[in-house]
């Protein structure tokens, strides 16, 4: 599997697909970070390059399966073991990779938009797979808010 086509993808969905670019030395630094939790976590839910590519080609994760991106997300520590997306982690992961301010902005506008699916009912319990789905619906509709 292209590693760089599955990480490119999954920064891509979880954090930067419509913000503001970010220096190759920016995007080269978060993806060797999250390589190791994308590698496991795609081995782990058996997903492809093919996965991705048709993910990509659609702009949609819809068929990327939701428990690949909780395991992503709680082995980055972005979501917490309750399976809660956690802000203040995820902002001092981004802080310590990004130094672009419009993308600094963007990502607090993200976490204080879309902490609220930490409030939301859901059917997995701790697992985190309903809320990553959420997670990634909440950034999408931002992402459309800020492009209009």
């Amino acid at each position: 599997m292209s590693r760089f086509c599955l990480l490119s993808f999954v920064v891509m969905i979880i954090y930067l697909g419509s913000i503001h670019a970010l220096s190759s030395d920016e995007e080269s630094s978060i993806k060797e970070a999250l390589h190791p939790f994308v590698v496991e976590c795609a081995e782990e839910y058996g997903i492809t390059e093919e996965m991705f590519e048709e993910a990509k080609k659609k702009g949609s994760a819809e068929d990327i399966d939701p428990c690949f991106m909780s395991c992503f997300l709680k082995k980055a520590e972005f979501f917490d073991g309750a399976g809660k997306f956690d802000v203040e982690k995820t902002m001092s992961f981004a802080k310590s990779h990004i130094t672009s301010e419009p993308a600094i902005k963007f990502l607090e506008a993200a976490g204080g938009a879309c902490v609220k699916i930490n409030d939301e009912d859901v059917s997995d319990g701790d697992q985190g797979c309903d809320r990553a789905k959420l997670l990634f619906d909440c950034l999408m509709e931002l992402k459309k808010k800020i492009s209009e």
